[in-house]
């Protein structure tokens, strides 16, 4: 399955709230597997996205970063949106783990944790009919 590094991104950053909730078993093992095949396509990304921060963030005199607010201080902010948006467009083949939508419906069944509209979205790419 071809998934963008902007999906590997969310899906990272966002699969903390859903591990911490009790799942079918199934759904709990796709996340987990899927945690472990994106964490290398994630590495891959961040490598690549450093070098951009490199090439586009200002330094001090210390050779560090220069931080403004929360975010770094882009000398040219439309190069650097142009290549972030290349990076997080670039599709990746990855062998998904995926569950079947009868597993997700499971999750509104008493014993388990309801799937939020969030959760859903983030876990889209995972769920087959």
């Amino acid at each position: 399955m071809k998934i963008k590094n902007s999906q590997v991104v969310a899906f990272l950053n966002g699969v903390a709230d859903i591990q911490s909730k009790m799942l079918p078993t199934k759904v709990g093992y796709a996340i987990a597997r899927n945690i472990a095949l994106l964490e290398s396509v994630a590495k891959a990304y961040e490598e690549e996205r450093t070098k951009i921060i490199d090439k586009y963030a200002k330094k001090g005199e210390d050779g560090r970063y220069i931080v403004v607010g929360n975010t770094y201080d882009i000398q040219d902010m439309a190069g650097f949106g142009a290549d972030m948006d290349e990076l997080l467009g670039i599709e990746n083949e990855v062998a998904i783990h995926t569950v079947p939508l009868s597993e997700l419906e499971k999750c509104d069944l008493e014993q388990f944790d309801a799937l939020t509209v969030k959760d859903l979205k983030l876990l889209d790419f995972m769920a087959v009919d």
